[in-house]
């Protein structure tokens, strides 16, 4: 059997992996028919041998391969041969960290003789479910609009969103507001990925809307700016073939992986270039600085 993890957000597919190696742990006490392997490092021969080689202890296997995709040639493999592993009794499970496109021909081919499960980034109602759970599994409780705003200053980052929803539990059990303003710092990426967001689809109500929200908060026209620039380079460089991972936090560069689907180079260096040229018309004098954003959402 096949089984296929895949998706942006780590955090809940960390989870269920841990599910299923623990459900198979009860199930198979000796613990040596239990592979956790790198997918970099993988041959289609190394997968053979662990999953179709004699089992110790007649115990049912089950191999993890974290980021398979990452091997061009196992990929490859997995396409060509993969189908000896669709018959066995033993579990291949694949746990890719990223999106995958529908197109792709390996997750087709799972689709059709394995099982799968993706992890899209929580948004929305499913966001705003998944926090209140998480706050009354801790025993807390959070009123509407202590909610929005944690989902405001956190976004979908579960792995963040965990850690401050403990900081604000120990806190007080009755989260508020105050107590989110208090000891919660807005996050300056995931507020600038909604607009960028809203710029791809060339939403400009919305991307205009979030832009006073920042400036509400009290950013300047000038910084917003500069933070819309440097993930649109963010973007060019993924997009581009560029180092794009160095030095960007593993949750930024899925998230600027993703949104660099919704680009075309030029396009992109298009708006880059007139954030450059409205930057410049700024620092002359040429242009008021809460213009210039205006000039540039219109403009998209």
């Amino acid at each position: 059997m096949i089984i296929l993890l895949y998706g942006e957000d780590t955090y809940r597919q960390k989870k269920k992996l841990g599910e299923i190696m623990e459900e198979h742990k009860q199930k198979h006490k000796s613990g040596l028919n239990l592979r956790y392997l790198e997918g970099k490092n993988v041959s289609f021969d190394d997968l053979r041998n662990e999953m179709l080689g004699i089992s110790m202890f007649k115990e049912k296997k089950l191999v993890v391969v974290l980021d398979p995709l990452s091997n061009s040639k196992l990929k490859e493999d997995l396409l060509e041969k993969g189908d000896i592993f669709i018959p066995s009794d033993n579990i291949l499970l694949l746990v890719e960290q990223s999106k995958i496109l529908k197109a792709d021909k390996l997750l087709k081919l799972i689709e059709k003789k394995g099982k799968i499960q993706e992890f899209e980034l929580l948004t929305g109602v499913k966001l705003k479910n998944w926090v209140k759970k998480e706050i009354e599994e801790k025993g807390g409780d959070i009123n509407e609009t202590a909610l929005e705003k944690l989902i405001e200053y956190v976004g979908s980052d579960l792995w963040r969103m965990e850690n401050e929803i403990l900081k604000l539990v120990n806190y007080s059990k009755n989260i508020s507001e105050k107590s989110v303003e208090l000891l919660v710092h807005p996050s300056h990426e995931t507020n600038i990925f909604d607009t960028v967001d809203a710029i791809a689809v060339k939403n400009k109500r919305k991307a205009m809307d979030l832009i006073k929200n920042h400036i509400e908060k009290g950013e300047s026209a000038i910084f917003i700016l500069a933070m819309i620039a440097s993930q649109i380079r963010n973007i060019i460089s993924i997009k581009g073939g560029g180092p794009g991972q160095l030095g960007m936090h593993p949750f930024v560069f899925r998230k600027t992986t993703y949104q660099a689907n919704n680009f075309n180079l030029e396009e992109l260096k298009k708006i880059y270039a007139r954030i450059t040229q409205l930057d410049s018309e700024i620092k002359v004098g040429k242009i008021d600085q809460s213009i210039a954003l205006d000039v540039l959402i219109s403009e998209i």
